[in-house]
């Protein structure tokens, strides 16, 4: 009936399999974890990874090559055994003794089993603060992704991510995540507006996983880089449609401002000014140095 898809890369995923897997005997329905290491350079952990294969029910795929953010997960949709896919993210941890049961219950209340869907259960994060090297990640991920679902459920296609996913495999004859999107960021947001526009319907219910994948202040930023990067090059090349525009405030912000003789002033202010937006975001975990150092790296883009 699930079939349960985790690509992972330099983590421990034994701690999340391990969650899911009594929550699953305990619903009685047929499922299978899929598990695929995208070439993990961190021999290790891709051993003890692997040794999740001993499990009922659990398959470990170790690839040889890194395939990236989209294309491993087309190759898990393309390589599950059962019709209902739910995608996780590697540093998801579980939150609730009912995680399981409640996605189960909605696709079946909601006549969802033979339908075309997705379902996001959205994400939390835990109470204790990290340390203050990984404090921006953290502050960006609590003020500016946990959502309840009806906040979300308002504006279904915006902020789309896979990092709590339960969809159909049926999804992916309409939809695939862009393999030409290689480096982070983005390629979740471009599905999301691909599902809007072939007319997906997607819902949003309060059934959070715990995201403990907190990465320290100088890691965020350079993931930010690269996302700004795939955000130009998908404007560069038209493929940003407008509803992949308006769902973006970085982009509103930008557009807005380049359309007048004082916001083109503006932005070539902020556009030189990136090294101290970083200072100030990595140093003092300023969520407004965040989003000019963004404006920057956007504007600098273009």
């Amino acid at each position: 009936m699930i079939s349960v898809l985790i690509p992972v890369y330099n983590f421990d995923v034994r701690p999340l399999v391990e969650e899911l897997l009594p929550q699953f005997e305990a619903a009685a329905v047929p499922f299978e974890i899929v598990v695929a290491d995208d070439a993990s350079t961190d021999i290790s952990l891709r051993d003890s990874n692997s040794k999740l294969g001993e499990y009922a029910n659990v398959v470990f795929l170790g690839l040889e090559t890194n395939y990236g953010r989209s294309k491993i997960r087309n190759f898990l949709s393309d390589s599950a055994k059962y019709d209902i896919l739910l995608y996780l993210d590697c540093d998801a941890r579980m939150k609730s003794g009912d995680y399981v049961s409640k996605y189960l219950s909605f696709i079946r209340d909601n006549c969802l089993l033979d339908n075309t869907f997705a379902v996001l259960g959205g994400l939390s994060y835990r109470d204790e603060k990290p340390p203050l090297s990984q404090r921006l990640r953290y502050r960006y991920g609590v003020c500016r992704e946990v959502r309840s679902a009806s906040e979300r459920q308002a504006d279904p296609y915006r902020s789309f991510t896979p990092f709590n996913l339960l969809t159909s495999k049926s999804v992916f004859r309409e939809c695939r995540f862009d393999e030409s999107m290689t480096r982070y960021g983005y390629e979740d947001a471009f599905f999301g507006a691909e599902l809007k526009r072939v007319g997906v319907p997607v819902y949003h219910i309060d059934n959070p996983m715990y995201h403990d994948g907190i990465v320290d202040n100088d890691k965020f930023l350079d993931m930010v880089d690269s996302s700004c990067f795939n955000l130009v090059k998908l404007v560069a090349e038209g493929r940003a449609g407008d509803d992949f525009v308006a769902g973006s405030k970085l982009l509103k912000t930008f557009f807005r401002l380049r359309s007048s003789v004082p916001g083109r002033i503006l932005l070539s202010v902020v556009s030189k000014s990136g090294g101290i937006y970083r200072w100030f975001a990595k140093n003092c975990n300023s969520l407004v140095a965040l989003d000019l150092y963004k404006l920057a790296r956007v504007a600098n883009g273009f």
